[in-house]
Formats: C-alpha cells, structure tokens, sequence
C-alpha cells in the first residue's frame, strides 16, 4: 500500500522505479494509487498500458511499482519541483483508488458491481465517470475532492476535515455517513441513511430517503424530495475532459 508523509512517498517498502524499468508486461491490477500533484486518466481495458507526459525533469523523477494487484504512482523526493506530469493508463475496470497529496486522478469506471473503495488523503480530486458496486466506502481527509456518478447498493462514507463529496449522480440504496469538521456530501437515495455529524458538516441526500442524525455543532443532514439527475453544482478539473458521466450535466 502507498503512504505518504512531507512531501515523500513509500509504495510497499519500496521506492519504485521509473517507468522505463518496470516490468508490467501481462499485469493486470485492479486497484491503483497515486501520491503527489500529478494527473492520472484512467481508461478501463483488458491489458495494461502507461504513457506519461509533461516537462523532463518531472517525468524522469516519476516512480512505479506493482504491488500484487494493485498498480502504484509517485516521484522521488520531494513534490515541489516545478510542474506536473500527466499519465494515462489503460488497464481492467479499478475496484480502488487511493491518493494522497494534491493530485488529480480521473477514472471512467471504478467497479465492476462488487466491493469499490475510495481513498483520498491531502487536497487531491478524484472523478470517476461511473461507479457500480453492490459496498462502495469512501474515505477522505483533509480538504479532498470527489466527483463521481453511478450506483452503489450500500455506501459507507467517513469525512475528515473540509473534504468535499459530488456525488449527487450516485445512487445509493442504503449509507452510514461520519463527519467530522467542516466536510461536506452530497448523494442521492431512497433508502435509509444513518448519518454522525460533529462540527459543521452538511449531507444533502436527493430523493426520498429515510434519515436520521446525530450532530454536534451546526453539522446538518438534509433530505430532499427532488429530483436525483439534477446537475452537479461542483466546477470541472481545469484542463483535459475528464469521464464523460460525472461531469456531462456540467
């Protein structure tokens, strides 16, 4: 698993390697993480694939790993250097993202009606086009970002800090939501949610859900009859177009 810590990063013990030394040759991992400010766009396919581009000095640093099933990204030393690189991957259909840091990851599918988790640590923003999973948990901490569409049977939901949640093109069946600080979450349901709140967190759930709270502070949870393909308030990713579905409305 990828960690991170002041600007440095660890994939499983190691340190990774450049692309050029990796050996991914029949790999097909169904999980992938990225620490630090790059971009990733995901496309979902049966072989693995990875192109970088950006200024020398970024790429070169840009270190990879596999780690069993999943598929790890990062730099060597610091994150500050001037620039950003972007990779894109071709690869089978995720059933987790993880990032840490103030990157962007971009993914038109995660799931493939199953288990799905993501992941965020830092001031990163992740977009899916698509999410399908019977559980799907997500975690963020700190000030991160997710724009996501889809479905999900069950979702557990855990927010630390200021992270914000687009997923008002997600349909839930059943959540469990913990909030804690000023993180915000927005999602669509017409089952029951069970949401703990302390601070001044807000969880919007579209449609006609069953709710109950438990909040400290001006943390609220608010159901609302309306309709769930509403568009999504949150601003697109500055730059390519990311997974058509989370975003289209926009």
């Amino acid at each position: 698993m990828l960690s991170a810590c002041n600007g440095n990063f660890n994939m499983s013990g190691s340190d990774g390697v450049p692309l050029a030394e990796l050996d991914y040759e029949g790999a097909t991992p169904t999980e992938i993480a990225l620490a630090g400010p790059d971009r990733v766009i995901v496309t979902s396919g049966k072989t693995l694939t990875i192109d970088v581009e950006g200024p020398a000095g970024v790429t070169e640093d840009l270190r990879f790993d596999l780690d069993e099933d999943e598929l790890e990204i990062g730099r060597e030393g610091k994150w500050r250097k001037g620039g950003t690189a972007i990779i894109r991957i071709t690869m089978p259909t995720p059933k987790s993202v993880s990032m840490a840091g103030s990157g962007i990851i971009e993914l038109d599918r995660l799931g493939s009606g199953d288990e799905a988790e993501v992941s965020i640590a830092g001031s990163g923003t992740s977009k899916i086009g698509r999410i399908d999973a019977s559980e799907l948990e997500v975690n963020v901490a700190g000030s991160g970002t997710l724009v996501a569409a889809g479905r999900a049977d069950s979702l557990e939901l855990s927010i630390a800090g200021s992270g914000d949640l687009d997923m008002a093109k997600v349909k839930i069946g059943k959540a469990e939501i913990s909030i804690a600080g000023s993180g915000d979450a927005i999602f669509a349901s017409d089952g029951d949610v069970e949401a703990s709140i302390m601070g001044s967190g807000t969880v919007e759930v579209i449609g006609n859900a069953k709710c109950s709270v438990s909040a400290m502070g001006s943390g609220e949870l608010k159901c609302n009859a309306r309709a769930a393909a509403e568009p999504s308030k949150t601003e697109p990713v500055a730059g390519d177009e990311g997974p058509a579905d989370a975003t289209d409305a926009e």
